[in-house]
């Protein structure tokens, strides 16, 4: 005979599957602030990690009256490279990693002007987070506005072939950025002056975006001496969903990102905004600080 109560269905009652439905929703509500709180925490380590190497060169060059860069690993060229604008659906490029160097002196022989890596580095870029990059945009001003994109003129013509001809046809934008173009010297520096002249090799030099602090620590801007602030974006790198890279009131779709990218967005409709961190540096002072959007 069986008892009352002691048959079962293999089954989930609606009760215990409610209570289930109910905790998944509960974790998935605590899990995704937490995510997107790690992924500000990298944000926020990664542009410090680059604003103090800026303000260390800035240092370095007052300390040791030497002018002293900050140059910067370009990403591929655009026409080798998967790296698309989630964006602006375009082939870019941005920067990936930093490294601090020095201008040799006039004494040097061939080598004067030649940047080489400060005694404390090894010749290596330092690569930024996973994930993460410099953008070579000129930051928005207003934290509801996409970049002001003076310095993204390149990304609508023809891809160059090399980081030569890159430098070249960026020389126009890249002022606004607050940087200028730089040579490194990519070879071994004998300490024998006769010995260092014979192993010379120009093929080693390497033209690079940098920023550049004089021997007083300001900015050295090259001609740009009009504007007073620079900004560069410390941003999650272009090819990362535009969830990622954007904040916004709403469910983001292609017309609401094509207004925000033309600035046609109605003041009165909820806005949009860029995800990043902002450096600034003060070209009078060489100031360096960073900003917020």
């Amino acid at each position: 005979m069986i008892k009352r109560g002691e048959h079962r269905s293999g089954g989930f009652s609606l009760v215990e599957l409610l209570v289930v439905m109910a905790i998944v929703a509960i974790l998935m509500g605590i899990s995704i602030p937490i995510l997107r709180m790690f992924s500000q925490n990298d944000l926020d380590r990664g542009a410090r990690s680059l604003y103090t190497m800026v303000r260390a060169a800035r240092v370095y060059a007052s300390t040791y009256n030497v002018k002293t860069a900050v140059v910067y690993q370009l990403d591929q060229d655009p026409a080798n490279s998967a790296v698309m604008d989630s964006l602006r659906r375009q082939s870019v490029r941005v920067l990936r990693g930093a490294m601090m160097l020095y201008q040799l002196p006039e004494n040097m022989g061939s080598y004067k002007g030649l940047y080489v890596p400060t005694p404390q580095g090894d010749g290596e870029f330092t690569p930024f987070l996973q994930g993460y990059a410099v953008l070579l945009d000129v930051p928005p001003t207003d934290f509801r506005m996409p970049p002001q994109g003076v310095a993204y003129a390149y990304g609508l013509q023809d891809a160059p072939a090399d980081n030569a001809n890159f430098l070249s046809a960026f020389a126009a934008n890249i002022g606004q950025l607050g940087m200028t173009a730089v040579v490194m010297y990519n070879g071994i520096i004998d300490g024998d002056q006769t010995v260092r002249e014979r192993e010379y090799d120009p093929t080693a030099r390497v033209a690079l975006l940098a920023h550049v602090f004089d021997t007083g620590g300001k900015l050295d801007t090259g001609t740009n001496t009009t504007l007073q602030r620079f900004s560069i974006l410390f941003a999650p790198t272009p090819d990362r969903p535009v969830e990622e890279r954007t904040w916004s009131a709403v469910d983001l779709n292609d017309g609401i990102v094509s207004s925000w990218l033309a600035k046609t967005l109605p003041d009165a409709n909820p806005q949009m905004g860029m995800v990043g961190i902002p450096i600034e540096i003060y070209r009078s002072t060489g100031r360096v600080r960073m900003g917020s959007l």
